[in-house]
């Protein structure tokens, strides 16, 4: 994946004081059993004064064309979306972080509801003396246990923000560059731009359901041991039980036990590619 982006360089010590996107390439292999097959996605992370938020940039993307969609809706009074027209992420989780306390916290889906996990305990760095250059910037190791995997990152103090791609954060300046150290998890730095003033953070409003890791653990075997679970409880309130759902491809009429069986399929289908998380303790 070959991304030509122009990269503003910063005179050392000077803090940002405008908002600011940093563009990282994500590189990952999720699937442990095919090891040559490497996965990429661009995240965008978006600081501002109050906070920062780390997500793939193909929800911009998204978001804009249902907006687009609802616009002609508005005019026609009838919507269309075809999901299947849309790129959704791979990445599937948004980190936000709180300043200046670096508060931080997990947002992704799971079984089919929006959840969200704060992280109470702090990165432990060891910063190295090693130091080498990556796009320009003067950059300096650093080396942690985090998610139970040990991790390798460079970070300049020419960008004097303690922040950086995923949970990763609290270092002197901003990491350009971080992987594990089995080389499966690589977030690299490859752009930058500044944003507007009236800029916001993407679903922000979104309802969520806070948990501890401890609760998302739970929830997370529960779902690999019923992946239908919800759509068993949707079809048995009194108000979905007259519900006619239809196959997307073929337009045909799908039966309760049609919805249980293709959901479950493709569960199964995702965990035997998807099985890799970035941290092994919060899908452990």
């Amino acid at each position: 994946m070959k991304i030509i982006i122009t990269l503003l360089l910063f005179i050392s010590g000077i803090l940002f004081s405008q908002n600011q996107r940093f563009i990282y390439e994500y590189s990952f292999k999720m699937d442990t059993l095919n090891q040559d097959k490497v996965e990429k996605e661009i995240m965008n992370l978006d600081i501002t004064q109050k906070g920062s938020y780390f997500y793939s940039a193909l929800l911009i993307t998204r978001d804009s064309l249902f907006n687009a969609e609802l616009e002609k809706g508005k005019v026609s009074n009838t919507i269309h979306i075809d999901l299947r027209k849309i790129q959704h992420p791979k990445a599937n989780f948004r980190i936000s972080k709180i300043y200046p306390g670096l508060e931080t916290v997990y947002h992704t889906s799971l079984n089919a509801s929006n959840v969200a996990v704060k992280e109470l305990n702090k990165i432990n760095w060891e910063v190295l003396p090693e130091t080498k250059t990556f796009e320009g910037f003067k950059a300096q190791k650093a080396i942690t246990h985090f998610g139970g995997r040990n991790w390798i990152a460079w970070f300049t103090n020419d960008i004097q923000i303690q922040d950086g791609p995923y949970k990763f954060c609290g270092l002197p300046g901003l990491i350009l560059h971080i992987e594990d150290e089995e080389g499966t998890h690589i977030f690299n730095m490859v752009g930058s731009q500044k944003l507007t003033d009236s800029f916001s953070l993407i679903d922000a409003k979104t309802a969520e359901i806070f948990l501890t890791k401890e609760k998302f653990n739970k929830l997370w075997h529960e779902y690999i041991k019923d992946p239908a679970k919800n759509i068993k409880l949707m079809h048995s309130s009194s108000g979905m039980s007259e519900t006619i759902m239809f196959d997307s491809n073929t337009k045909n009429p799908l039966s309760k036990q049609e919805l249980i069986r293709n959901k479950e399929t493709r569960a199964k289908e995702f965990l035997k590619r998807f099985n890799n998380f970035i941290e092994k303790e919060l899908y452990k």
